[in-house]
């Protein structure tokens, strides 16, 4: 058999010989799992795409976007259950009259004061 039939019968055999050896060199991002990638569909779809080790590269960059958004979405989530335990205001949001001090108060702001009791009265 001619080898443009051979690759017609199993176009991912070259594929996959240049992803054992990246794989066997070292090339393959630190944690990488061939294995659980080759059986994600969007990991195939990447090596329709893009030469295998653009592929390894993106796939593992979008799983690490993917882990850190989880993360993060995560500790959202942490840091508001821990701000909802935290001791609630038991004051409403009404603002508290003013004391006046008469004791301290100047004779014109006294008069002013007389005059406003007298006129709401």
């Amino acid at each position: 058999m001619n080898k443009k039939v051979m690759e017609q019968e199993n176009p991912y055999e070259e594929i996959g010989k240049e992803l054992i050896a990246l794989e066997r060199q070292g090339k393959l991002p630190e944690g990488f799992d061939l294995e659980a990638a080759c059986e994600d569909e969007a990991f195939v779809q990447l090596l329709s795409e893009l030469e295998p080790y653009g592929a390894v590269r993106v796939y593992a960059a979008e799983q690490a976007a993917k882990a850190a958004k989880e993360a993060a979405r995560e500790e959202l989530t942490q840091e508001a259950m821990h701000r909802s335990r935290l001791p609630k205001s038991t004051r409403g949001e009404q603002a508290l009259s003013p004391q006046e001090d008469y004791a301290h108060m100047s004779p014109e702001a006294f008069r002013a004061l007389e005059n406003r009791l007298r006129n709401h009265a």
